[in-house]
C-alpha cells in the first residue's frame, strides 16, 4: 500500500481535481484506492456524489481509530471508497491533536490494511494548517499541484520548507511523490516559461505528467463525476490516465497491475457509462 498526501498551500491549483480524477483513474485501472477527504471544504465528496453525513466519519477516530476503514462509502465507481468530509470536521480533528498516540494509532491502522488497499490518497486543505500536519505524518509521500501562472511557485517554495521543518521536529522524513504542474495552457508561452522554471528550480522533482486547462474538468466536478466517466477523450482526462500511470510507475509492484488494466487495452472506452450519460 502506497498513502500518498496531495496537498499546496496555495488554493485553486488543482488540488481536489487531481485527488478525485487520480483515485478514479487508479481505481479504473483495478488498483483498490481508498480517498480520505480532509478538506472541510469537503470539495472530494462533492465531486464524487457522496452526500455529506451530518456527523464527520472520522470524529469517530477520536475514540477508536480502528473505526477508520468502516467509514468508508461507495462511489459509484469499481475499487474506490471514499471517508466523506464536513464543514465541522476541522473542528473534531483539532480535538484529536490533544492525544498524541492518535496519529501513531492512525498510521497502524493503515498499515493493518496494507492487504485491503494499494493506494490511499488525502486531499487536505489549502493551508499549512494541523489538518495538513496530520496528513504529513500518516502518509508514505505528498503530491504537490503548482498551478502553471505567475507567482505560482511562491506556493511551492513555502511548503517545501514547511515539510523539511515537519521531518526536523517530528524526525520522520517525508517523501515527495513529484510536483504536479497543472492547468497548463498550451497556447501561452508564459504557462512553458513557468514549467520550465519549475524544471529548473526543482531538479528531479517536477512530474512528466502536464495536467492542461481544460473547461471538461470543472464541468465533471459540477456535476459529481470523476472525468473518466464525464468525457474521456477531453484533454483532462488523458493528462490524468498519464499521471496515474506515472504514479504506479514509482511502485514497482504495481507496474505489471497497469498493463493488464482495461484502460490500457480499451482506448476507445465510452466516455461516460449508462448509468451516468453526459448532459
Amino acid at each position: 500500500m502506497r498513502s500518498i498526501a496531495i496537498c499546496s498551500q496555495k488554493g485553486g491549483v488543482g488540488k481536489t481535481t487531481t485527488a478525485v480524477n487520480l483515485g478514479a483513474f487508479l481505481s479504473h485501472a483495478g488498483q483498490r484506492t481508498l480517498l480520505i477527504d480532509l478538506d472541510p471544504q469537503a470539495n472530494a465528496t462533492s465531486g464524487l456524489s457522496v452526500s455529506h453525513p451530518a456527523i464527520p466519519p472520522l470524529k469517530h477516530l477520536l475514540e477508536d481509530p480502528s473505526s477508520l476503514f468502516r467509514c468508508t462509502q461507495p462511489t459509484g465507481e469499481d475499487f474506490l471508497l471514499l471517508v466523506p468530509s464536513t464543514q465541522d470536521l476541522a473542528f473534531h480533528l483539532e480535538l484529536g491533536r490533544t492525544d498524541p498516540k492518535w496519529v501513531l494509532r492512525i498510521r497502524d491502522e493503515l498499515l493493518r490494511s496494507d492487504p485491503q488497499y494499494d493506494f490511499v490518497l488525502f486531499d487536505v486543505p489549502p493551508s499549512l494548517s494541523q489538518i495538513t500536519l496530520l496528513a504529513l505524518e500518516v502518509a508514505d509521500s505528498v503530491l504537490i499541484p503548482v498551478q502553471c501562472e505567475q507567482f505560482a511557485a511562491s506556493g511551492l517554495a513555502q511548503i517545501l520548507p514547511f515539510l523539511e521543518a515537519v521531518e526536523d521536529s517530528r524526525r520522520i522524513r517525508v517523501e515527495v511523490e513529484g510536483v504536479l504542474p497543472t492547468m497548463f495552457d498550451e497556447e501561452e508561452e508564459l504557462s512553458h516559461e513557468l514549467e520550465r522554471e519549475l524544471r529548473e528550480h526543482f531538479p528531479g522533482k517536477v512530474l512528466n505528467s502536464v495536467i492542461p486547462r481544460d473547461p471538461t474538468l470543472a464541468e465533471s466536478a459540477s456535476h459529481g463525476l470523476p472525468i473518466c466517466e464525464y468525457d474521456l477523450r477531453s484533454r483532462g482526462a488523458w493528462a490524468y490516465l498519464s499521471l496515474a500511470k506515472e504514479i504506479m510507475s514509482h511502485v514497482s509492484k504495481d507496474q505489471k497491475a497497469w498493463s493488464g488494466s482495461r484502460f490500457a487495452h480499451s482506448p476507445e472506452r465510452r466516455a461516460v457509462r449508462r448509468r451516468h450519460q453526459r448532459p
